[in-house]
């Protein structure tokens, strides 16, 4: 049990504190001082310990950490008070442990203390004070939800073999199949290939299907081959019937996490002011208009939430990580929640009208094997 915190304030100025909150693309290292004020922000690589290993990921931290000092004139060999990771791929508490021992030990000027917790707890200690859902769709996916006892429940987050249903990769790997299919005559694409397919062919720089096989297996790289789903994200703005299938595809499925996380959730978040607070995290999220009516109406049909708000972070989820390193150490200070995110979509069952969908979801009739070959 954690001791009284103690009156520290006359120290405000010397306390320094990190949190980082890492991915699959990329990692933020932010340093607050002692009442919480971020001081600086430092943008690094990847930091997911699956895929470098313990000691290449202690080392990037360390770096962040080390340019973050530099930053703010703190000499090398003077470690922070405290610092939180909040990382993708950090769901078990073995391997956390793990983690934060690697750092300490190889690198034991980064901080007196090192603590390390899933991606999607800085998310949420961001903009919620301790309970709530966070839906990650960025790279890869995944849903978490705290009730108000602290109990903790989770939705995916398997890895780009086992799900990552609604990300980034997944939207660029369906694109793929939709296409390889249609092509082979397997089975018909839902809407016409004729934007997807060029636009796969000029972002992976490839003439045919055989050459778009290295970026699937000998040289898969999940990050580039997720990027391009931005390109899924100009279709739908070009109002292609096949990226606008596919966003709202991502838009069921993501309704889903939540749906799978409100039947656990407690009586205490469905009745909040503005029901159940769902943070919405990743890139994916930006294409938000095109997503939102299959979104809605699985929510809507799926009657597990009678209110709910969609909330998007205003600062980085490394602020949240920060406040996490903070806790672990009896530093309290006021945090500035509502300050940290934004609303973007309030739904409530007994106002919403369900919209006419834009695009049918109904196969082509034309013979697939019409399709143009590789």
């Amino acid at each position: 049990m954690a001791k009284p915190a103690e009156d520290l304030s006359q120290y405000d100025k010397d306390i320094r504190i990190g949190g980082i909150e890492g991915g699959a693309t990329h990692s933020t290292l932010v340093i607050i001082d002692g009442k919480g004020t971020p001081l600086t922000e430092v943008k690094g690589p990847p930091t997911n310990h699956w895929a470098l290993g313990m000691d290449e990921t202690a080392a990037r931290i360390s770096a962040m950490v080390q340019r973050g000092k530099e930053n703010l004139d703190i000499p090398e060999s003077v470690p922070l008070n405290a610092l939180a990771l909040s990382l993708s791929g950090c769901e078990e508490e073995v391997t956390n442990r793990l983690l934060a021992d690697t750092v300490l030990q190889n690198h034991p000027n980064v901080a007196k203390e090192c603590f390390v917790s899933s991606d999607t707890l800085g998310s949420l200690r961001t903009a919620l004070d301790s309970c709530g859902i966070v839906l990650i769709a960025g790279t890869g996916s995944k849903g978490l939800m705290i009730n108000a006892d602290g109990t903790t429940v989770t939705c995916g987050g398997w890895g780009h073999m086992m799900g990552d249903e609604g990300s980034a990769y997944w939207l660029t790997q369906r694109a793929c199949k939709y296409v390889f299919d249609d092509i082979d005559g397997l089975f018909a694409a839902p809407q016409p290939i004729s934007y997807v397919w060029p636009a796969l062919r000029t972002f992976f720089n490839v003439t045919d299907r055989t050459n778009l096989l290295t970026h699937l297996y000998t040289d898969f790289d999940k990050s580039k081959f997720s990027k391009f789903a931005k390109e899924i994200a100009v279709g739908c703005e070009n109002e292609d019937p096949l990226c606008l299938h596919l966003m709202a595809e991502g838009g069921t499925i993501l309704a889903k996490y939540v749906v799978a996380l409100a039947k656990n959730a407690h009586n205490t978040l469905k009745l909040a002011h503005g029901g159940l607070k769902v943070i919405c995290v990743g890139s994916v999220w930006k294409s938000w208009e095109h997503m939102k009516d299959s979104f809605l109406n699985e929510i809507y049909d799926s009657e597990a939430v009678d209110e709910l708000t969609l909330l998007r972070l205003t600062v980085s989820a490394a602020v949240g990580a920060s406040y996490v390193a903070a806790e672990k150490i009896n530093w309290a200070f006021p945090k500035s929640y509502e300050k940290n995110a934004e609303q973007f979509y309030h739904f409530k069952r007994e106002n919403f009208v369900k919209p006419v969908p834009k695009i049918k979801s109904a196969p082509r009739l034309v013979p697939c094997n019409t399709a143009k070959r590789d």
